[in-house]
Order: structure tokens, then sequence, then C-alpha cells
């Protein structure tokens, strides 16, 4: 099988032709922080209060990297597992806007949780007009967490366009009243049980809530969207995830991967009809003049791959402050 792309057509046989993953939630300044907490907490706050010194080891050295390359370590960390679009749950950045490694979503509202943010309903008024609204809600397993869907009714700011991320503490009348309001739920497996101990139970994910897969950040979920999908696969097998209705984006047919199986880290990411990754087997039919704009990427335990990043000067300014062993998402990254 033979498909064009940047003028250029490539032999694509023995790999599989599928849309560009989505990956529903993320924190994309977070990617070379190493997975932070000790115990299963009862609910997010407590875990916050418990990792976040910025003026100690590690967390002071991570923060010394310029958070422009900690972004564009977020869009390498899904790009290299076959995302083609992210949610950033946090301000929308200028870089997202200048060549990016992969599409962030730019069109939606968003609040922290109700425990760090003291003016939910503002922020929910000021999300444009049909865009999602996100938040953490539920991310505990106490009183407290399975509480907070009903502030949040209470708010008046629970309906369709709301989208809860997490939500592992709802309770059978919470989860019921999310159903009711026509709510969704973005469902972050790997970081519930690091830090709560548990997730979503098949009840809830069969329940008809609409759902999409996310990463959460490295502090709480090492690894990328290819071990987010394996573990919900593990825990409840396949799930129409609709993260393409949830985040309410317009499909992009011209960004696509080729992968020698679904789940298996891509061969081939075309972003915008433009080349943002590839193999070492396909990049020998580019042409000399393209070629030269790629670098080559190794993530500990994924293929060799070349990127369209300077990935050697990426690693040697985030080396400066964190030393020779930089990880992404927990896995040891080189040039």
């Amino acid at each position: 099988m033979k498909r064009g792309v940047e003028g250029i057509e490539l032999d694509l046989d023995g790999l599989q032709i599928l849309p560009g993953m989505i990956n529903a939630h993320d924190h994309l300044e977070f990617a070379l922080f190493p997975r932070l907490g000790q115990r299963h907490y009862a609910n997010a706050t407590e875990w916050a209060r418990d990792i976040f010194h910025p003026d100690r080891s590690p967390i002071r050295e991570h923060l010394q990297v310029p958070n422009r390359s900690r972004l564009l370590w977020g869009g390498l960390r899904n790009l290299a597992c076959g995302v083609t679009t992210v949610c950033h749950h946090n301000p929308y950045e200028a870089v997202f806007d200048d060549d990016f490694p992969v599409r962030v979503v730019k069109r939606y509202g968003w609040a922290h949780s109700l425990a760090f943010e003291a003016n939910i309903r503002d922020r929910y008024e000021a999300t444009p007009p049909g865009a999602p609204f996100l938040i953490h809600v539920g991310e505990g397993t106490d009183d407290d967490a399975a509480e907070e869907i009903f502030r949040l009714h209470e708010l008046g700011v629970l309906d369709e366009r709301t989208v809860l991320i997490h939500a592992v503490g709802l309770r059978g009348d919470g989860w019921a009243l999310v159903r009711k309001r026509d709510a969704a739920v973005v469902w972050c497996p790997r970081s519930n049980l690091f830090t709560l101990g548990r997730t979503l139970s098949l009840e809830m994910i069969a329940s008809g809530v609409p759902m999409a897969l996310g990463t959460d950040s490295p502090l709480t979920a090492e690894g990328d969207l290819l071990d987010e999908l394996r573990t919900a696969r593990e825990l409840v097998g396949d799930i129409p995830f609709d993260a393409v209705r949830i985040l309410r984006l317009d499909p992009h047919s011209d960004d696509w991967i080729a992968t020698p199986a679904f789940g298996e880290p891509p061969e081939l990411v075309v972003i915008g009809d433009r080349i943002h990754l590839v193999g070492p087997r396909l990049a020998r039919a580019l042409p000399p003049h393209i070629c030269r704009e790629f670098y080559p990427l190794h993530i500990e335990t994924r293929p060799a791959v070349l990127v369209r990043w300077n990935v050697p000067r990426m690693l040697e300014e985030a080396a400066r402050h964190l030393g020779e062993d930089v990880r992404l998402a927990g896995r040891r990254v080189s040039a």
C-alpha cells in the first residue's frame, strides 16, 4: 500500500493507517517531571499538599527548565505514541501556535478544581459558546470528593458542555446526576491507581456516560496514551471513547498515523499533511532536503524515530538543570 504525503509517495505495506489519537487530558509542562507521591491519598488536594514543594528537589530543578521547552517535551511525549491532538489543562500558550509537535485544543474553558479555584462560575461563563468546560472533579475516595459533583450542580455549571476529569470519587447518586445533566468524563486510569489506589468501576464505565481517555501528567502517571489504553483494556476491555464529541472538535482527516497494529507505537505521524514523526525505515524514502529537517528521538522501551524538533539541543538544555539522566514521563530519553 502506498500513500502520498508532502508530495512523496511512501510504501506503507505491513502498516495500518489509523486516525491520530486524541489525549483528552494532559498537563504538558510536566512532561519531564518524575512521578511524585509515596502513598495512596484520600483526595488530590492531599496529594498536592504532600508533593508540591517548589523550593526542594526534584521540583526545584525541573522548574528551572524554561517553560517553553517543557511544553515542547509534552508535545513530543504525545507525538511519539501517535497522538495528534491533546487537550492541555492549563491556559493556552503561544508556543502551541508556533510549529508545535501536535495540535492543542484551542477552544475550551477550564478551571483546575473546586479546591483551587474561587471563581468556578466566572470561569464557566467565560467559556466560548458551545465549547467544553473542563474541571477536575471527584479526584479522591473520601466524602469530599463524592460531594463535589453536587457543588458543581449548585453553582449551575453542570450540563452537556461540562467535562469532568477523573470523577473516581462519585457515588451512585452523584453518577446519576452526571447522566441526568448529560455531562462527560475523562478517564485517566494510571493516574488514579497511583494516587488513589482505585479508578472508575466497570459499572461506571458501562453506565452510558460519554468517556474520553487521558494521560494526566507524569507527576502521577508515567508513560503515554498507549500505556493508558493498555491499562484501560486490561481493566474493562474495549471502550467506545468519543473524544471528538466530548471536546467538540472538528475532525482532521489529514491527521493520521501508520502503525504495525492498533495500540503499538507509530512509524509515521502526519498532521495537516505534514510528517511530524517517521521511523528509520520510512525515512530512507524521504528526499534529502526533507531528511535534513529531522532529528533522532530515542525513548526507552519505544522504537527509535525521527522528529522535526531539535532533540539534541532540547536535551542539552534540559541536562543543564536535570543532569544527564533526562526522562520523558519516566522513560529515559536520548538523541
